[in-house]
This record gives C-alpha cells, structure tokens and sequence, in this order.
C-alpha cells in the first residue's frame, strides 16, 4: 500500500472532489495518479508543471479564507517545525469533513530522521509533529499507517492525549520504543478495516 492507495481510497469513501499538495516536486510520483475533479498541486523547486510554484506558506497567504479542500497531501519540507504550520495551515482550508494525509512519519533508523537532507533515505523530523500533535491536541483525530514511510491520517474528531513517559519524548531512542502508541500507528490491513466502516 502506497500514499497514493491511501489517498485515493479516502477519495472514493467520502466523495472528496478537491485535492491539494503540499510539496509535490515531481507530479508523475503521485499527484498525477489521484483521482480528484479538483487538483492543486506546490512546489518552490518543482521537476514538472505544478498549479503553484513557491513555498506552502507563499501558498497559503495567496489564498482566501473561503478556499477549502476535501483531502489535503503533506510532503513539504520535512521538517517538524514546518510540518506543524503546514498542518495548521491545512486546517484552515479544509472542509468540514476533510482529511489530511501527511507522509514521511516513520523512519526506521536515525539518520533517516535527520534534519539535513543526506541524500540518502530521508523522512526528516516528521514524525516529532505528529507526535505533538498526539500529546497536545484533543479536537483531532490522528493515525499513522505503517506503509510508505508512514502515513499520517489528520481528521477533525477526538484525541485521547498520548502522555509521554518523559519530557524528552522528542529523542529517537524514545520514538524507537514507544512508537506505535505514541503515534497510534496501524496496519494497512487495520486502516483497510478501518476505512470501511467509516460513514
């Protein structure tokens, strides 16, 4: 199961007509394959034709309030810091039963989650906003698919907050042990079940 699976299947559940991308570089690798009427696509450093060339929050300002998107896509620039604004962002322009899918929230070792891009496999710190996400916030609904690098479902709803054995819960060696509940991570056959008896 790839992003795109992910995307598209939550498409299809819920009717969504319009799809924004946040961070879409090369639209062949998934935006061109998601199966929306409506389609934005952003990149400040695009490799093909994007809607919007510049940066998410150059986006973002450019838009009115009123502009809302049913299904928004998270792969900006990966770090947590960023990813919080782009989800907050996000917030704002999505529609009332809208969702959020951010990638790149499970690496599996730690220098996949460095701040720098290496060159080699990299998700970046993603996975930190995720994760205060799940200790702050109590009006979202937040699950991580373990495919993909992980994929991250933000629906408006209700959180149980996560409480952290530590302050310092932002270590990997933390998020290397407590992981799967920290982020309430799930199986793509659990997101399978799950999606299907969403109404």
């Amino acid at each position: 199961m790839k992003r795109t699976d992910i995307i598209n299947a939550l498409i299809a559940k819920y009717g969504y007509k319009s799809y924004l991308e946040v961070g879409t570089q090369d639209p062949t690798s998934n935006f061109d394959k998601v199966n929306a009427e409506c389609k934005v696509s952003i990149d400040p450093f695009p490799r093909g034709e994007v809607t919007f060339v510049g940066t998410s929050d150059e986006y973002f300002d450019s838009i009115s309030d009123d502009v809302k998107f049913d299904i928004i896509f998270i792969d900006g620039l990966h770090h947590d810091d960023q990813v919080l604004k782009d989800i907050e962002n996000s917030l704002n322009h999505l529609s009332d039963n809208g969702t959020i899918v951010c990638h790149d929230c499970l690496p599996s070792t730690e220098d996949m989650q460095a701040r720098d891009d290496h060159g080699r496999e990299w998700t970046g710190d993603v996975w930190k906003a995720i994760a205060e996400l799940r200790v702050e916030r109590i009006d979202l609904d937040i699950k991580v698919v373990n495919t993909d690098y992980g994929c991250a479902i933000i629906r408006r709803g209700t959180n149980i907050p996560y409480h952290p054995l530590t302050e310092n819960y932002k270590t990997y060696s933390y998020f290397r042990i407590n992981q799967w509940t920290m982020l309430n991570i799930i199986t793509p056959q659990n997101f399978v079940e799950w999606i299907n008896t969403q109404s």
